[in-house]
């Protein structure tokens, strides 16, 4: 398995509760410090992939679209993590988190599409599966 095929699958059982291996939560953190800037990097080269500039209002739309529905995610997921396990509000918060995490790929899909629309056709061509899977490789 992949580097980062493994660290998917160990964030997804961080955020779902199925693991409760110390260890591999601690890797998480350590190899995924912050979710918010592995966002924007992944923006920043999907934009210089299309050929984008920064006064573009199409893309500045689904990139602070992006950015706050990831960061919506992000503080649910700290919420979650806040509260001991012991808490009967820790089942509460893990149910928010997973509403943001199931809402979030619809809401980046529609901004995608958005998006795709508004390029030329060869910047959609250019744009291809990278668009439309572009809120895949966030989520996972």
């Amino acid at each position: 398995m992949s580097r980062f095929k493994r660290l998917r699958l160990i964030a997804r059982q961080s955020v779902f509760g199925s693991s409760t291996d110390a260890k591999r939560l601690e890797f998480v953190k350590r190899m995924w410090p912050d979710q918010i800037a592995v966002v924007q990097w992944r923006l920043a080269e999907l934009k210089s992939d299309l050929g984008l500039t920064a006064g573009d209002e199409h893309w500045s739309a689904f990139s602070d679209t992006v950015l706050a529905l990831m960061e919506r995610v992000a503080a649910a997921r700290r919420a979650a993590e806040s509260v001991p396990l012991t808490d009967p509000a820790r089942v509460e918060r893990k149910r928010e988190l997973i509403r943001q995490v199931i809402a979030t790929p619809a809401l980046l899909s529609r901004a995608a599409q958005d998006l795709y629309t508004a390029l030329t056709p060869e910047q959609q061509r250019m744009a291809g599966e990278k668009l439309r899977n572009f809120h895949r490789q966030l989520i996972a």
